[in-house]
């Protein structure tokens, strides 16, 4: 069984780290961050916290994985790529988790410290670069790339043959069409659906609900 040291210490962190532990092919067995983030703690999740200055001689990367589990909420920017580049620096192997429900296609290629979960649908021929995490139920069509450290939420779908640059973001039942290009830095909206290609550093939005002031009794449906 591999053993696994998440970076991390936010719900997210928990959430992987619990996925991993319903498996018998790997265990988390602690949890680090920088010492400034700790303050005063040695738990996490049950786990201990360990700070990531000193992990190595706590964990040795011969011995153990690590896994960068950096949530898109993070507000320092590529936090995620610096970590996982910190971490390989220390001698550490990323680890990459798909969820025994996930469906990864034979001729599908996923990189480092990748997380895939439940029910997510990876076809042939797709590329997963590094440090991407593809939520529940995410979809990724054949011949799709999606770039290095990009984050799909939950029910984003992607037709075939798109190819997203790094650091993206792709929100809740989004819906990118196929044969186009997105550039590093975007971010898509809930539920907002991409039919062109996007430049570098563009943030796409939904249109918005609008509430009716009617009463909901006199509608005529």
């Amino acid at each position: 069984m591999k053993k696994i040291v998440v970076f991390g210490d936010t719900t997210f962190a928990g959430i992987v780290a619990e996925y991993i532990n319903s498996t018998k092919f790997a265990c988390v067995v602690a949890f680090t961050v920088n010492s400034s983030f700790i303050k005063n703690r040695t738990l996490f999740e049950g786990f201990p916290l360990v700070p990531f200055e000193e992990i190595e001689q706590q964990y040795n990367p011969n011995d153990y994985k690590m896994l960068i589990a950096i949530s898109a909420a993070s507000g320092i920017k590529h936090l995620n790529s610096i970590k996982f580049y910190e971490a390989k620096k220390k001698g550490y192997q990323l680890f990459s988790f798909v969820h025994p429900t996930a469906f990864i296609a034979n001729s599908a290629t996923i990189g480092e410290n990748v997380i895939i979960f439940p029910h997510a649908i990876v076809e042939p021929r797709a590329k997963i670069g590094n440090g991407v995490f593809v939520r529940s139920a995410g979809y990724i069509s054949h011949e799709t790339e999606i770039g290095a450290f990009s984050y799909v939420a939950p029910r984003a779908a992607f037709s075939g043959k798109i190819k997203t640059g790094d650091h993206c973001f792709f929100g809740t039942n989004s819906t990118i069409r196929d044969n186009i290009i997105i550039g590093n830095d975007v971010i898509v909206g809930a539920g907002a659906t991409v039919l062109n290609s996007l430049p570098n550093e563009t943030i796409l939005k939904a249109a918005e609900c609008k509430i009716i002031p009617i009463d909901r009794f006199k509608l005529k449906l």
